[in-house]
């Protein structure tokens, strides 16, 4: 039997919780199944918990830019639902407090499920809900696993739908992390190759077509083609 490596048990205890149950305390959620009980120091609720016990398949967890990006869309969410007059203030800066601090990672270890799950990213959006919602709760002096006075479906996720938001989640994280990632990288390797370009003006070599020597060139030059191309790639992105 192949070894599974020590990263990847790590991963998956992680994922799925401590594997002795009793000593951890528990606080009782409860959601259309009934009560269920969850890590007292974790803001997650029933449907993240439920998502926990019913997905056990493989370690891989939602990666922290869709957690990130879930906070962005929550927030503006709670704005505009709070401009319609459909959210009220009290209600609607604790969301969006609570909101903020998902976006800055403050409360990305309360994200614990994996990307196996069902296609619309449903237990996501609900980890989201329920994450903000029990902070809003906290910051409000109420109890948590209460739903009382921010609801976790009626008030996080108002004016919203998992197939509206889960989409909307990877588009922000995929905009965030071409303009934070990619976009620079492709920036210090378009500096890289022009430098080269400069630096091997002058070394001839032979060029290659079609497997066979071609017309001599510089590698200077070789190296101004890969540069343009990503200069062209930069551009399009």
């Amino acid at each position: 039997m192949r070894a599974i490596p020590i990263l990847r048990i790590s991963q998956m205890m992680e994922a799925y919780g401590p594997m002795s149950k009793g000593k951890t305390k528990t606080r009782t959620e409860t959601d259309s199944f009934g009560p269920l009980q969850v890590p007292a120091d974790r803001y997650w609720g029933a449907q993240t918990q439920r998502s926990r016990q019913n997905f056990k398949i493989g370690w891989e967890r939602m990666p922290i830019p869709a957690i990130h990006a879930f906070g962005i869309v929550k927030q503006a969410a709670a704005e505009a639902n709070m401009e319609l007059g459909a959210l009220d203030k009290r209600r609607g800066r604790a969301i969006v407090r609570a909101a903020k601090e998902v976006a800055r990672g403050r409360l990305d270890d309360h994200f614990p499920l994996v990307v196996w799950q069902t296609g619309s990213g449903t237990q996501s959006n609900m980890n989201a809900n329920e994450v903000i919602s029990n902070r809003a709760i906290e910051i409000l002096n109420g109890k948590m696993g209460s739903k009382d006075p921010v609801h976790p479906n009626d008030h996080c996720n108002m004016s919203q739908s998992s197939n509206d938001t889960f989409p909307t989640v990877m588009h922000v994280a995929a905009v965030r992390q071409i303009h934070d990632l990619l976009l620079p990288a492709l920036g210090h390797l378009h500096g890289s190759l022009e430098a080269k370009s400069k630096a091997f003006g002058k070394l001839i070599k032979i060029g290659r077509t079609h497997l066979q020597d071609a017309t001599p060139l510089t590698l200077g030059q070789e190296c101004s083609c890969s540069a343009a191309q990503v200069k062209n790639g930069i551009a399009r992105v």
